[in-house]
């Protein structure tokens, strides 16, 4: 089962909207120098800490290893920047916030984190009520609530699975990586009303039908990523499948989007390849997947106009990694390669419609 929140009326884009639990960087309150200093006061090994940054030429920016001055002074080397911690971070904070799951460890539990198999801790005996309010009105304030209850964010249960990005046809954007966290257990949930509706715990099939019979409203990256979980139904397979896929690294899916005749489609990447250009001594780094994606999606700031149908533009290709966009209620997932970083591919979901 997987939790799911229905936003807020006033936060929703349309009726019973539904995401992931999570939210947006906030840098005084997630990428402080006093968070690193709280990790060496609690005892985090540093190389607990450098074992959650991957260091590739292929990382994408959100992700990127980069240098500012609070991360060089823990990490000494300036080309490692946590921006990976920081993330987690963030979806551990929006996630205490938005329903009041604080997964965290004690000082006991921590000897634990070199387990691979590692479930999330969380810990409900406190006055999460009175925590939600001031960590919502304060982000910074999450920091002061680890230190009350002498805990630390549980940074490494949390698995790097995607990175979704708004096409550059948006003049206001987000890039969002999205995290994997297991947990033994329902933890019990309380949701900040200003924000969320409703709590669904559901398999990600169940999710997809309520989805088709308009029940529920996602956007493409949640039907995505849903869609791919339908690929493994065994809870411990599919951890395992995680703690060992996040080590390959992620590669961003910036769509681009072309206006068919009878749909829209959005092209997505693939994998990042190197290839080295001698006259120049130049090494570059460029992305291959659908053969109508771009090198250089950022820049695509218009819609491109095909005159033809889905069907035609796919007929025109041989690789074909792209969702096509028909109505609210209908978007085919379409994979014809290896999924890139090692990933799972989405699953076909045509249900039975019948009435529920």
């Amino acid at each position: 089962q997987l939790l799911m929140l229905k936003r807020s009326d006033a936060t929703a884009m349309v009726q019973n909207q539904c995401v992931f639990p999570g939210g947006v960087l906030d840098s005084e309150g997630d990428e402080g120098i006093a968070w690193l200093e709280y990790f060496d006061q609690f005892g985090v090994p540093e190389v607990a800490l450098r074992r959650l940054v991957l260091i590739r030429d292929d990382r994408p920016g959100l992700l990127a290893p980069q240098g500012n001055g609070c991360y060089d002074r823990f990490f000494k080397r300036s080309k490692i920047w946590a921006r990976s911690i920081i993330l987690r971070l963030t979806a551990l904070r929006e996630c205490f916030e938005e329903v009041r799951i604080l997964l965290c460890r004690t000082r006991e539990q921590l000897v634990q984190i070199n387990d691979e198999k590692l479930c999330a801790e969380f810990q409900q005996n406190f006055d999460r009520e009175a925590w939600q309010r001031r960590v919502h009105d304060k982000p910074s304030e999450f920091l002061e609530l680890c230190r009350q209850l002498q805990v630390v964010p549980d940074l490494w249960a949390l698995q790097e699975w995607s990175a979704w990005a708004s096409p550059a046809i948006l003049k206001k954007g987000h890039e969002t990586v999205f995290f994997m966290a297991f947990v033994n257990g329902h933890p019990s949930l309380h949701v900040e009303p200003t924000e969320v509706k409703e709590c669904l715990w559901r398999s990600p099939k169940e999710l997809l039908t309520l989805y088709q019979h308009e029940k529920l409203w996602f956007l493409p990256p949640q039907i995505y990523e849903l869609s791919r979980l339908l690929g493994i139904k065994d809870y411990h397979k599919l951890h395992e499948f995680a703690v060992q896929r996040s080590m390959l690294g992620t590669t961003l899916f910036l769509p681009v989007v072309y206006n068919c005749t009878d749909s829209m489609v959005y092209a997505l990447p693939g994998k990042f390849c190197k290839f080295l250009i001698v006259c120049l001594l130049k090494l570059s780094i460029f992305v291959v997947g659908d053969d109508f994606y771009v090198p250089e999606p950022h820049l695509v700031t218009k819609v491109i106009s095909f005159p033809g149908t889905a069907a035609d533009l796919r007929s025109r290709s041989k690789r074909i990694h792209r969702y096509e966009y028909v109505n609210q209620s209908a978007i085919e997932l379409r994979l014809n390669f290896n999924a890139p970083n090692g990933h799972l591919p989405p699953q076909k979901f045509l249900f039975n419609l019948q009435k529920i």
